[in-house]
């Protein structure tokens, strides 16, 4: 009995760990991304793979990663298996997706914005250089930010890109609040402390929109006029 509560408690204390906010189909991810502009992250996986438990029991469990990923980018994880999705119009098994992105080994992650690659990482990466990266590729997308990683290694810099308010139809609008986690939707902002910056909101204000856009809030969506 004492054996199986053990393992119980193990087996609950590896999924407290995990991060929430991961897509598991990259045409669901792809299509949020687009909608929130912002890039995104596919990292390819197995379940043997040793590098990959390590990513995701050292880096991935790390909440200042995972603040920039909710704040500045959509993580979808693929295993190789026969589930379908739709990416870019074509219907692929996350098996397809492994050679349509060219991936030879586990971990890789390919970094994806709006509907072209930026760039790949194969391997693991330690929790400070992956926030680095992390920052360094925002800086590229967002800036045309052009000197080498080991030279902006070096720096001092945090950059989670830039706070952006974005007009969207009812059926982005629905599709966002159905199916990304890391989203709320907000009337008001009553209280400036209880604002979560790393957040997608929704709103039907433009007021309310500005108002966050104010307090640092990176992502707010806003419900187009009919």
């Amino acid at each position: 009995m004492k054996k199986v509560i053990l393992v119980l408690l193990l087996t609950l204390s590896i999924f407290s760990f995990s991060y929430q906010y991961t897509f598991y189909d990259l045409g669901t991810a792809h299509k949020i991304s687009l909608i929130e502009n912002k890039p995104l992250i596919i990292y390819f996986s197995s379940p043997t793979c040793t590098y990959c438990k390590k990513f995701e029991e050292e880096v991935l469990t790390n909440k200042s990663f995972q603040n920039i990923l909710r704040a500045s980018y959509i993580f979808a994880k693929i295993n190789p298996n026969t589930k379908t999705t739709t990416f870019m119009g074509e219907q692929f098994t996350n098996n397809d997706l492994f050679g349509t992105f060219g991936v030879r080994g586990t971990p890789t992650f390919v970094f994806w914005y709006k509907d072209k690659g930026i760039t790949s990482i194969p391997g693991y990466m330690p929790l400070n250089d992956f926030k680095k990266a992390l920052m360094y590729i925002l800086r590229f997308i967002y800036e045309n930010y052009q000197e080498s990683f080991e030279i902006y290694s070096t720096k001092e810099d945090f950059y989670l890109g830039p706070s952006e308010i974005i007009i969207v139809s009812e059926e982005d609008f629905n599709f966002v609040a159905d199916n990304d986690k890391n989203v709320e939707y907000v009337e008001k902002v009553n209280k400036a402390e209880d604002v979560d910056t790393y957040k997608t909101f929704l709103t039907n204000s433009t007021v309310t929109a500005e108002h966050l856009k104010n307090l640092r809030a990176l992502r707010i969506l806003v419900l187009e006029e009919k």
